[in-house]
């Protein structure tokens, strides 16, 4: 089988006067194939490739890189018929190699096994790699890349597996730090399923401040998320009113555009809020009656408006106003 490589290394070695070679081109010319036509002499075949591996452990193709590379190659040392894997065209050229050095003792059925694995399946290795690994990142972006290859590798049985990905990966976003905004954006491009997680998981976003509640307000309107804002925006509304920052409960409470949330936050501004206070409430001033739907909000306007002008010394005009 190795005859015209054998010939090749021996007048190569010999020519450039090359140990390292010519201690191939003998390891090459004592390897019999037909050892591994029986079972029974399958195993003296394995024998000789390990006589190769000890062969490269004492050093004796150190000398020149490409026949150790290829030493290592018959001894059936996977990482280095791996690193040579990157430089074949198509997968099957890699199947030989596999076969003879690192399965010799394969049976027929086994060969069909062997095909899938270097075929490398979509589906299978798709979910091998999700299996793998607790990052989502590669096997989500890897399906998209499929999917846009061709739709069909990463469909079956009805069943969209990028979608699902992906969906996986924009939710595990969600438990780190500073990503949930790019999450959103991953989980809002998969249609009705990664929208109906997205609403839970934008639930779930700790408010920790006016800042991470406004962007999740705003894209809660990007994808009509009207039930979710007006949560936050209630939870704002009720946190402010704890800690006396009046104008800012107001505001949440406007945001949340539910008239029940704007007159209880409204009632308790009035009946908690002192007088010397009212004139901080600036939010007020942005609106006018008939912007306001809310019969408190309107008196709590109106008030405002009245304490505004005694203030300024404007006595006739805060009675008329009564």
């Amino acid at each position: 089988m190795f005859n015209n490589a054998v010939t090749f290394l021996e007048t190569y070695g010999n020519l450039c006067d090359d140990v390292a070679v010519r201690c191939l081109a003998k390891v090459l010319s004592e390897i019999k194939m037909n050892l591994l036509n029986d079972e029974n002499t399958a195993l003296d075949f394995i024998t000789t490739q390990e006589e190769v591996r000890n062969m490269c452990v004492r050093g004796l193709f150190r000398t020149n890189a490409e026949a150790e590379m290829v030493a290592m190659i018959i001894a059936g040392d996977i990482p280095t018929i791996t690193s040579v894997s990157a430089q074949l065209d198509n997968w099957f050229e890699l199947v030989p190699p596999y076969l003879l050095f690192i399965r010799p003792c394969a049976t027929l059925p086994q060969l069909k096994d062997a095909v899938k694995l270097f075929s490398l399946e979509a589906l299978r290795a798709l979910h091998r790699i999700s299996t793998s690994s607790t990052n989502w990142w590669f096997p989500a972006h890897l399906a998209d890349l499929l999917q846009k290859a061709d739709e069909r590798i990463t469909s079956a049985y009805d069943m969209d597996v990028r979608q699902h990905l992906i969906i996986e990966y924009g939710s595990s976003l969600f438990s780190e730090p500073g990503l949930w905004q790019v999450g959103f954006d991953y989980l809002r491009e998969t249609g009705n399923e990664g929208l109906s997680h997205l609403e839970l998981l934008i639930a779930q976003v700790p408010l920790d401040n006016e800042t991470v509640a406004t962007k999740l307000c705003s894209l809660c309107d990007e994808v009509d998320f009207d039930q979710t804002r007006k949560d936050i925006a209630r939870a704002m509304a009720y946190r402010l009113l704890r800690t006396g920052r009046w104008g800012s409960a107001l505001s949440w409470a406007i945001r949340s555009r539910d008239i029940e949330i704007v007159s209880t936050v409204a009632d308790q501004v009035i009946s908690r809020c002192s007088p010397d206070q009212f004139s901080s409430i600036t939010v007020v001033e942005h609106f006018t009656e008939v912007m306001l739907l809310s019969s408190s909000f309107i008196f709590l306007h109106r008030y405002y408006k009245f304490r505004k002008l005694l203030e300024s010394d404007q006595k006739v005009k805060a009675a008329e106003l009564l």
